[in-house]
């Protein structure tokens, strides 16, 4: 019963308000006692994916978006425990690719003609938030593929583990739409408009060693923006461990 319900509020077949039936519909529904029933909603609401209200009944919990400052590149479990959730992955493609495979805008060194495709869901209490999507160059990073993906980080991977110093990550912010096998994924209906950061990560060399495609679930994160004001004819400050992003139409 709890995982059932959980996956109903993850699917937003029971989305932010909904009024769930009474625990004894809720029994009779699943062939349980009364007592298992209000388990599973105490669990629910401890896990603050519902609101119980005397007199009132109970409620799906209504959900802040995740924020997502723009200012430097951290890795999405740090974000996400950062915002007090717990996040946890699921690999979903380990795979070496033809290049050519890849998005035509991730612009690797001409010796680079292999990748490794790396595709994960990541969640967010358990319920997921977004699929991100990895192309680094193969053999470099060959390692990779037999590592625990769905327990390390991949930016802090690369850092302590193959020696590579992050220096930049240059994006472009649009939206676009979840096609059949994304919105599986997402636990959203094909079609659904998600945030979609795309681009690659440089090392200190200047040196391409990620392409990287995240699709974010609209209903679950907020990107925030912080745009310094200059005098007319004043260039810019260049800010090198910014991520760069430029909101545009989205032609992939």
């Amino acid at each position: 019963m709890y995982t059932v319900i959980r996956a109903r509020i993850a699917s937003r077949e029971w989305d932010q308000g909904h009024q769930l039936p009474p625990e004894w519909q809720l029994a009779d529904e699943f062939g349980v006692s009364r007592g298992t029933a209000r388990q599973a909603i105490t669990r629910l609401v401890n896990d603050g994916l519902l609101d119980r209200s005397a007199g009132r009944g109970t409620f799906v919990a209504d959900r802040q978006p995740l924020a997502y400052p723009v200012s430097d590149l951290l890795g999405f479990s740090r974000r996400i425990t950062d915002s007090g959730r717990t996040p946890s992955s699921r690999v979903v493609q380990v795979d070496v690719v033809q290049r050519s495979q890849a998005p035509a805008d991730f612009v690797f060194d001409n010796a680079v003609r292999k990748l490794l495709s790396i595709g994960r869901v990541r969640l967010a209490d358990d319920i997921p938030v977004a699929l991100e999507h990895f192309y680094l160059p193969w053999p470099r990073f060959a390692g990779l593929a037999d590592i625990d993906l769905e327990s390390v980080g991949i930016y802090d991977t690369l850092e302590a583990d193959f020696g590579v110093k992050i220096q930049l990550g240059d994006f472009t912010l649009t939206i676009a739409d979840l096609d059949e096998w994304q919105a599986e994924q997402l636990d959203d209906p094909p079609g659904s408009p998600v945030f979609l950061m795309r681009g690659c990560v440089v090392d200190n060399n200047e040196v391409i060693i990620a392409g990287v495609s995240s699709y974010y679930r609209r209903d679950a994160f907020s990107f925030q923006f912080s745009m310094a004001r200059r005098e007319h004819g004043q260039h810019p400050v260049a800010r090198p461990l910014n991520p760069v992003l430029s909101l545009q139409p989205d032609t992939a």
